[in-house]
């Protein structure tokens, strides 16, 4: 079953699915081992923790599909790609598409802000014509070679300059009606009000048609205790929860730094006590050293393999 097909087939046999978003390989190692069906990656992730730089649309398309190409020699499980505006007008969505059905993802998502575009969440955003934005879907449509490969819309038309919910609803319509797998909305706040109405738009036009949910990590859920199920009542069938990978490991880094920092080797110390009775404590397995060294006693000659490991120390 090609990655799309699987996708599909968790989203039609599943009240929802949820998972956090992250940025590399370990990442998503880390959360199929924690049961997770599926895998979002996303470009704020990825510009921060891998170039150091915002998401402003400064990281390039080769940049990203090497990343999210890695990301999926890693994992068994279906990926949902972040490929910002398609990095260009059609011709260049047609090129990126193609690199990333190439490189094993299951979906990509394609949003209808200018190039470079900037975070959904921060301001300063432009959108392109809605004629525009359509013909960029119909061009990954087009060119896509696996029917099951999903192409999803998503419209930062809400929160954008000379945008509004009413401008969001008609573009997800549009984007519906160029044959769109899924259609994702960006909001500006944790609130119901415009999720319930976008919702209740689109359900009537395409009830059968799921919409992609971002509990972003932007906005303050705590005012506003939406549930997963909530969501999923909506019509939310898909959901993530951006920048987890990104944001667990710079408050996870930070801590221990600073206390390597004050206390010196024996912060070293506790952490390792710490980390042995951890799920990921066994960071040599996770590596999958064991199985690297079966595939060498495999395909190796015997005596080179028996020279490499008879009284080598170490796993």
């Amino acid at each position: 079953m090609s990655p799309g097909a699987r996708l599909r087939e968790l989203i039609a046999n599943r009240k929802y699915l949820a998972t956090p978003g992250l940025t590399t390989p370990l990442h998503a190692m880390i959360v199929e081992r924690a049961g997770f069906d599926t895998i979002y990656t996303g470009g704020y992730d990825v510009s921060l923790t891998l170039f150091g730089l915002p998401d402003v649309g400064l990281i390039t398309a080769t940049e990203m599909c090497a990343n999210v190409r890695n990301i999926a020699r890693s994992v068994k499980i279906p990926i949902i790609a972040d490929i910002d505006t398609g990095y260009g007008n059609a011709l260049n969505v047609i090129r990126t598409v193609q690199d990333y059905e190439d490189a094993g993802v299951a979906c990509v998502h394609i949003e209808d802000q200018v190039h470079p575009k900037k975070c959904g969440h921060v301001a300063g955003k432009e959108l392109v014509s809605r004629d525009e934005a359509v013909g960029k879907l119909k061009a990954a449509i087009d060119i896509k070679k696996n029917k099951d490969f999903m192409i999803m819309a998503r419209t930062d038309a809400i929160a954008a300059t000379g945008g509004g919910i009413d401008e969001a609803i008609a573009r997800g319509k549009a984007y519906a009606r160029a044959g769109c797998d899924m259609v994702w909305a960006e909001f500006p706040s944790a609130s119901m009000e415009l999720p319930k109405k976008f919702s209740e738009a689109m359900r009537k036009s395409f009830p059968d048609l799921p919409l992609y949910f971002n509990y972003s990590a932007n906005l303050n859920w705590a005012a506003y205790p939406s549930s997963f199920d909530d969501l999923a009542a909506l019509g939310y069938r898909v959901i993530h929860v951006s920048l987890c990978g990104m944001r667990t490991t710079m408050q996870s880094m930070w801590d221990y730094a600073v206390d390597l920092k004050e206390r010196g080797s024996q912060a070293e110390i506790d952490f390792q006590k710490q980390l042995s009775k951890h799920p990921m404590g066994k960071f040599h397995e996770i590596a999958r050293f064991p199985e690297f060294k079966a595939l060498e006693e495999k395909y190796l000659p015997d005596e080179q393999f028996q020279n490499k490991y008879d009284g080598a120390v170490g796993l």
